[in-house]
């Protein structure tokens, strides 16, 4: 009878832990922008996988890259002094967050007007139980990052369109 007991919660927590729900469109919102390091105000999706952010204040945090109105991109973090530590309106400042607990990379350009940030993030989602529409191999491992570059370079479009837009 023990044996019994002992295998029956045995395999109810078997199960339980193995029956994750998919989340909702508006869990995952919510996950997303949680992955964010800063806070934002607004955050609304406009294609599948690019969101647009609202800050009400000016987001200093340092980018991982900067971005000009051609679309190049260059390393901003590097043994040389930045020429510069508050955003300049006339590039996009990127950060890549890594969030291998989800599975999942964001990218996200910031751009500045009028003293306040905006942007977009664009999310490159692995496959998981939770999310199972997502790539089927994970992005956030280090061996996939050449895949993952082309991905990423291919999202600066909407952000440099958007950069065109407000630059006089």
């Amino acid at each position: 009878m023990r044996k019994l007991i002992t295998f029956a919660l045995a395999a109810t927590m078997f199960v339980a832990c193995g029956t994750q729900k998919p989340l909702t469109n508006a869990q995952y919102e919510q996950s997303v922008r949680k992955d964010m390091p800063f806070e934002v105000s607004e955050f609304k999706q406009v294609k599948p996988d690019v969101y647009a952010f609202k800050c009400n204040t000016y987001v200093g945090q340092l980018p991982d890259y900067e971005v000009d109105n051609e679309g190049a991109l260059m390393i901003w973090r590097t043994t040389f002094e930045p020429t510069h530590t508050a955003q300049p309106a006339q590039y996009i400042w990127r950060n890549i967050v890594i969030d291998k607990k989800n599975c999942r990379v964001l990218c996200i350009d910031r751009l500045l007007n009028s003293g306040k940030t905006f942007g977009y993030v664009y999310v490159l989602q692995g496959e998981t139980k939770q999310i199972p529409n997502g790539f089927h191999w994970d992005v956030t491992d280090q061996r996939h990052m050449l895949n993952v570059a082309p991905i990423l370079e291919e999202q600066t479009e909407l952000s440099v369109e958007l950069l065109k837009t407000l630059l006089p």
